[in-house]
């Protein structure tokens, strides 16, 4: 990717962070609750193991080519026409990513809290952010970023805290919900919902190279998988399974019940913040990674002018989902579960055939 600026180990952080630990605040933890039961919360600890686990490949991937990033990388181990096509494959990937992400929120928007809101009207709003983002580039969205993360993090933290009366932590009973093996299986194709971090990849020449590649990477993973395994835990722990399961957004919900005093209670305007705060910034992220992989793959130095035909064109696949059944039960599964057939596995492959064809490492570091 075209060097666009640079920013370290806290701005990075607070950007890959955050649209990691974005999903929280969706439907996620209602789909890994109705699909594990009481054992979503380990579940997601499997997925975070599984996840470094893919890292750790990554990472081996990116230090045998040094200095190059992930679409780089690819022109370089299966040629340009290949490499091409896989760039652009990951255009088309982040182009849907951010469109779900966006007809998602929505949905859970207008379910809670603007019922009689155009959905057409929050969809183009959330974009337009987006593309304002875009335009100010990679660096600009890092320290917006970097500035959000402090009121995300500290009202996520806020509502489990106060929510702390009306847990019952028996309800997390029996430990492994619908038996180990179902967890373990789900817990590896919930992996996918970690997918972002091979956003880390495409921007490494922006962050100071490989060793802010490694830190952020894994401190990022683990506290996405230590955040969404309490924030399950304290769902089901306020809620009980069956209600757990049926709530769109387990944390809007939590957020609603917190009574400490007639001053203090129903503090869920906190949540709407920090939960479009955070969705701006991950939707401006993706969006701006789908732009700049199109950008690549055709040569393209400057962004800028394509900005409105891709702000058009992920509108138009924003609404391809008629209805919040399909946006559950395809969409969200595709990304959430099965995206790690794209992230994941191409770049894996690409690493063994480098490695096949002895490509990279000593020979990398030779050449000029």
């Amino acid at each position: 990717m075209t060097r666009e600026g640079n920013f370290g180990f806290l701005e990075t952080f607070s950007l890959i962070a955050i649209a990691l630990i974005n999903k929280v605040f969706y439907t996620s933890p209602m789909i890994i609750i109705s699909e594990l039961g009481t054992s979503a919360w380990l579940g997601t600890l499997i997925s975070c193991l599984t996840s470094l686990s893919f890292f750790g490949l990554l990472y081996i991937l990116m230090k045998r080519f040094q200095g190059q990033d992930l679409f780089q990388i690819f022109e370089k181990v299966t040629g340009k026409l290949v490499g091409r096509g896989l760039t652009l494959l990951f255009s088309f990937y982040f182009l849907y990513y951010t469109a779900i992400n966006v007809r998602e929120f929505t949905a859970i928007l207008k379910a809670y809290s603007l019922p009689f809101t155009p959905i057409s009207l929050i969809v183009l709003s959330l974009l337009a952010i987006a593309a304002a983002m875009a335009y100010v580039g990679l660096e600009g969205i890092a320290r917006v970023a970097y500035v959000f993360a402090f009121p995300i993090f500290g009202g996520l933290v806020l509502i489990l805290v106060l929510a702390y009366p009306v847990y019952d932590w028996d309800y997390l009973r029996p430990i492994f919900g619908y038996g180990l093996e179902n967890t373990i299986i789900k817990g590896f194709l919930r992996s996918s919902a970690y997918g972002e971090i091979i956003i880390l990849a495409i921007i490494i020449n922006s962050i100071h190279g490989l060793k802010t590649f490694r830190q952020v990477g894994v401190n990022a993973l683990l506290l996405k998988g230590v955040v969404m395994s309490l924030c399950c835990a304290c769902i089901l722990a306020a809620f009980q399974y069956p209600s757990s399961s049926e709530h769109l957004s387990g944390m809007f919900q939590l957020s609603r019940v917190i009574y400490h005093s007639r001053f203090l209670q129903r503090i869920e305007a906190i949540f709407l913040f920090i939960w479009v705060f955070a969705s701006a910034v991950t939707v401006a992220l993706s969006f701006y990674v789908s732009l700049q992989a199109y950008c690549r793959t055709f040569l393209i130095e400057n962004h800028r002018p394509l900005l409105l035909s891709f702000l058009l064109l992920t509108s138009t696949v924003a609404f391809i989902p008629r209805n919040l059944s399909q946006i559950l039960e395809i969409h969200v599964i595709a990304i959430r579960e099965y995206s790690l057939l794209l992230v994941y596995a191409v770049p894996i492959l690409v690493l063994f055939l480098a490695l096949i064809l002895k490509r990279g490492g000593k020979s990398n570091a030779k050449s000029p």
